[in-house]
């Protein structure tokens, strides 16, 4: 090794060592230019070991005057470091007040491992081992960084700031720096660490980057200050972790025991207050409502009841959580308020179940006595018209036996009646809704249906209309001459034809349109027809309308039939078209019945020499004879 090199080491263990020892005489208001003079009357040493040592040194010689009192001052120093379990070997106090430059700079190396390093010691490693160990482990994680031993490892100065920012990344921008810029690199490590951790500058950038190899005592010398900073943070941080840790474990535990008391308190102001409004649920009038209620009760306990049931299991998961939690760490168990236990919670829900059943009971009940009552009020009506039906059906059969105007004056009183019933068919017709809106197939009071009794009461009011007018029929007939019940029954529907109004008369235009139909006049809006206006005035006697009986009596007398000789031939020789003889065609086209027709073709001689043709000139002599 070179003697130059050797030189640099002792002047920057010089440096640096003397900065280390300034660091702690600082403390009691000393301060030391270099060990290698300042030491000499051992004053500043015996200072620098109480202060490192934290133990008084005794009394010693504060004012030598002597190089004898210097030595024993030195002596006593030396003894003070070896009773530390320090072996100094070849270091004498004599060579130390004399300055001896090795021995000196060994003295206070020695020193710094005592004190300031070899508590440093990592899994049973030595002291510098130990610190290397720690080094390694901290910087780790950085790219650019290896550090190895205390010397060329941390030449670049990269490791010093990954140490600081893997403590405090706030302090220094890590990923800006290359290994390029060594002198920056240093002293903004040195500068940091002075300026924001309190740690001396026991080492001069220029001098690390100047030498081929940087002084390893001196490197672990201000390592070690790096070490000791940061190891107090970490207890601190350490402590502040338990601290922490304890906090968030009581904040946790009350937060879980807030929130389980909430949520008992709420799911118990729910179960009582269902338990209240089912026992006080008035039950409703109507099918539907009790319907609706059932529906809504089924539904509570598809969705309330069922949730209320998992809140139920989840406060007992938390409450066992929060056991477990206070369990793990020692704590005495969790105690709910009185009232939000588990036991509550179960017999608030037994409770609960109890109202449902009998609430679910209660609707039932009601449910079938409404359909009791939906049955019988549909029964009571229905079977009601019914017999009222039958009743009035009968009288048509009872009043047979009375003379045609009786008969009449009977149907047309009781006609009214018959009338009168349809008033009721919209009440049966609800009271059928409602069954059926309340899903009643069978009805054990009655066979009625709603349907059925309109289609009788129609039934029967034709029926009655029918009877009726055949009786009026009767009397109108038994009053005429020569007109039968089935052409007063033709005149009848050619009357309520045309009367529109329904007024039981035809008025001018009504009788018109009449007569028109028959192909009596031609109709005529304009009013200018002569011989309808005698016809009406004849018809009417001179009123303003015509009664059915008067247009009976005009229509028998233009339809009569005469059956004299004259009109038979007349009515023949239309028949035959004019020719002496009638054919089988000409007599189908008349539209006789087929009976009169085979009867005329067996009586009526043959014509000549006339294929098919019959001499009803000959027939009618011979009948006429």
């Amino acid at each position: 090794m070179s003697s130059d090199l050797v030189a640099q080491w002792e002047r920057m263990q010089t440096q640096t060592f003397s900065r280390w020892v300034n660091s702690h005489l600082m403390k009691r208001g000393l301060k030391l230019e270099s060990i290698l003079t300042d030491l000499k009357d051992g004053i500043n040493l015996i200072n620098l070991l109480e202060i490192i040592s934290d133990e008084s040194f005794g009394p010693y010689n504060k004012n030598p005057k002597l190089k004898i009192h210097s030595i024993e001052n030195m002596g006593r120093a030396l003894k003070f470091i070896q009773n530390h379990d320090v072996k100094l070997a070849s270091i004498g106090a004599e060579e130390i007040v004399d300055g001896n430059v090795k021995l000196t700079l060994g003295l206070i190396w020695t020193v710094i491992l005592r004190f300031a390093i070899v508590g440093l010691s990592e899994e049973g490693l030595s002291a510098k081992e130990g610190l290397l160990l720690w080094c390694r482990r901290k910087t780790e994680p950085y790219d650019n960084v290896d550090v190895k031993d205390f010397t060329n490892s941390f030449a670049d100065g990269l490791a010093f700031c990954a140490l600081i920012h893997r403590h405090r990344p706030d302090l220094i921008d890590y990923a800006s720096l290359t290994g390029e810029d060594r002198l920056g690199n240093l002293n903004l490590a040195f500068n940091v660490a002075h300026e924001h951790l309190g740690v001396s500058k026991l080492l001069d950038a220029e001098d690390i980057v100047n030498m081929p190899k940087p002084d390893e005592r001196c490197i672990m010398t201000y390592v070690a200050q790096l070490y000791n900073v940061f190891s107090s943070l970490d207890k601190v941080e350490a402590a502040g972790r338990r601290v922490a840790k304890l906090v968030e474990f009581a904040k946790s535990v009350s937060e879980l025991s807030n929130d389980y008391e909430n949520r008992a308190s709420l799911l118990l102001s729910s179960i009582l207050r269902k338990i209240d409004n089912l026992s006080a649920y008035v039950l409703p009038e109507t099918y539907a409502l009790t319907k609706a209620e059932i529906v809504a009760f089924r539904a509570y306990l598809k969705n309330d009841k069922r949730q209320w049931i998992g809140d139920q299991e989840d406060l007992a998961l938390l409450y066992s959580s929060i056991q477990a939690k206070l369990k793990t760490n020692s704590r005495p168990p969790y105690s709910p308020p009185e009232g939000k236990d588990l036991q509550a919670i179960e017999a608030s829900l037994e409770a609960l179940n109890a109202a449902e059943l009998n609430h679910r009971n209660r609707l039932n009940e009601h449910l079938r006595r409404i359909l009791e009552h939906l049955r019988k009020s549909f029964a009571t009506l229905a079977n009601s018209f019914d017999d009222q039906l039958h009743a009035l059906k009968s009288v048509i059969a009872d009043v047979s036996s009375l003379d045609l105007q009786t008969q009449l004056d009977t149907l047309q009183a009781k006609q009214v009646e018959l009338a009168g019933l349809v008033d009721l068919l919209p009440a049966i017709q609800s009271a059928e809704d409602l069954c059926n809106a309340a899903n009643i197939e069978d009805n054990e009071y009655t066979n009625q249906t709603f349907d059925d009794l309109e289609f009788a009461h129609a039934r029967l009011t034709k029926t009655y209309a029918k009877q009726i007018n055949f009786i009026q029929n009767q009397i109108i007939a038994s009053q005429a001459v020569d007109v039968s019940p089935e052409q007063l029954e033709e005149f009848k529907e050619s009357f309520n034809h045309f009367d529109r109004d329904r007024d039981g008369t035809l008025s001018r235009l009504e009788f018109k349109s009449a007569l028109s139909g028959l192909g009596v006049v031609e109709l005529d809006f304009e009013g200018g027809d002569k011989r309808f206006d005698v016809i009406f005035q004849k018809v009417s006697a001179g009123g303003e309308t015509i009664s059915f009986n008067q247009f009976v009596e005009y229509l028998i007398s233009i339809s009569k039939d005469d059956t004299s000789e004259a009109t038979i031939r007349q009515s023949f020789d239309v028949l035959s078209g004019g020719k002496d003889f009638i054919t089988l065609d000409d007599l189908r086209i008349a539209q006789l019945p087929q009976s009169q027709i085979d009867y005329l073709t067996s009586v009526i001689p043959p014509f000549g020499s006339v294929e098919g043709g019959l001499d009803y000139k000959a027939w009618i002599s011979a009948n006429f004879a």
